[in-house]
């Protein structure tokens, strides 16, 4: 049953549910655009946490303007049910492109689209916003199902759901997609800046460039949070024998155990990626 949120919007069809909300696509009757509209689950309206980080990702995506993120349109709040309302992307997620159109994405094809998400984290992680402790917005859930490739080829950068600003304390949960988060992340004692997210970018240039998980064969989740701890990323190689091997140095170092021995900002790890 779609959301009653009067005469303005025309609900098409479900498309996306997560462990936080439902995804519908919509037609904004008054612009004539397609939006997608996000609604908080109804079990999490009533989660103080929660509802802060949904209220939160509204003023965030209000603040951020940027081609290579998505663009809020509205927020609603009815009925005690809260809803994002953003631009709609024609096109897939990244993890659907590698999965239905290349595997592996070919070295300049790969530069090129990281130029452009590095730029959009960069340009987040240095925009002060009207949040107490957003002097900076940290995404800490970069994967490829977050960014969205549209039919022309554009880059869309989604999903601020987690986010937190780079000088604000942390909650008290452990947050993200174990595959892509960072050591720090997985401890709660311990802070998280712009240095987390280049962890994610790491391992997101090592699932570009191979086709594959950035570690073989986890079966389990305690055999993921080892491997975080513990151990470094599968080889590139290992993985797919085309791979460029200039990327293995880049995605060592972006994806270091220790926060100071990685690139310490989006800008170095661009300077990196242009130097291929």
């Amino acid at each position: 049953m779609f959301p009653d949120l009067g005469s303005q919007y025309k609900f098409i069809k479900e498309i996306g549910r997560g462990g936080s909300g439902i995804v519908y696509l919509a037609l904004d009757l008054y612009s004539g655009f397609l939006v997608c509209v996000k609604k908080l689950l109804e079990e999490h309206s009533k989660n103080e946490e929660f509802l802060i980080k949904f209220k939160s990702e509204a003023n965030i995506y209000l603040m951020l303007d940027h081609p290579n993120i998505v663009s809020l349109k509205d927020f609603i709040i009815k009925n005690n049910s809260f809803y994002l309302v953003q631009e709609y992307v024609e096109g897939q997620n990244l993890e659907e492109y590698i999965q239905n159109v290349t595997g592996p994405i070919p070295t300049e094809v790969s530069i090129g689209m990281l130029k452009d998400i590095i730029k959009a984290i960069d340009y987040a992680h240095n925009k002060s916003i009207a949040i107490s402790g957003h002097q900076g917005v940290l995404h800490l859930d970069i994967k490829p199902a977050n960014i969205l490739i549209s039919k022309s080829g554009n880059i869309k950068i989604i999903d601020y759901g987690i986010s937190q600003g780079n000088n604000q304390k942390r909650g008290n949960q452990v947050m993200g997609t174990p595959l892509f988060m960072a050591p720090e992340q997985l401890d709660i004692s311990r802070q998280l800046d712009r240095r987390t997210d280049i962890y994610a970018l790491g391992t997101l240039i090592h699932v570009m460039v191979t086709g594959n998980k950035p570690f073989k064969n986890c079966k389990t989740k305690d055999q993921v949070l080892d491997n975080i701890l513990n151990h470094q990323l599968t080889r590139t190689s290992e993985l797919y024998a085309g791979v460029d091997f200039r990327f293995q140095k880049i995605i060592d170092k972006a994806t270091e155990k220790n926060p100071e021995d990685r690139y310490q900002s989006c800008q170095e790890l661009l300077t990196a990626i242009v130097q291929l």
